[in-house]
């Protein structure tokens, strides 16, 4: 079981800040091989949301939900350690529960990675619109409404 925090950037000391571009740095870029600007200038303006175990940071994602317009969720991963023991379900359905406390009625969207359609189906996120390459990568843009 992980233990979750939710912070605005302002709210991140440089230690955590550090943790989250260097777990995003190591999977997006280095385990994916795919070099993109993951530092893209917007994370001020979004929620972290951190997954911790034991050994510190396993699951991020960032959540923005303005409250009167589509909210999103995004850079979402989970550290190779945390692979095969539910993380990314559980950094999923908090995510859903953060983000549906503070928008409960507007709709929630993520850029998927083709093959994960599945997982966030399971968690009832329909696909929208026609598959597209982002960073070389085939994505599917997907929504939840509760």
């Amino acid at each position: 079981m992980l233990h979750f925090t939710t912070s605005t950037f302002a709210e991140l000391n440089g230690r955590q800040v550090h943790d989250i571009f260097k777990l995003r740095q190591d999977i997006f870029i280095v385990e994916q091989n795919c070099p993109y600007h993951d530092i893209d200038g917007t994370d001020a303006n979004w929620l972290h949301l951190c997954g911790f175990d034991d050994e510190g940071l396993v699951a991020y994602a960032r959540l923005h939900c303005p409250g009167d317009e589509t909210s999103e969720i995004g850079r979402v991963v989970v550290h190779q350690r945390g692979r095969g023991k539910r993380y990314g379900r559980e950094l999923m359905e908090r995510a859903l529960i953060e983000i549906l406390a503070r928008a409960p009625k507007q709709p929630i969207e993520l850029n998927a990675q083709t093959y994960l359609l599945e997982f966030y189906g399971s968690l009832g996120f329909v696909p929208i619109g026609e598959e597209y390459l982002e960073d070389d990568i085939p994505h599917k843009l997907m929504e939840y409404r509760k």
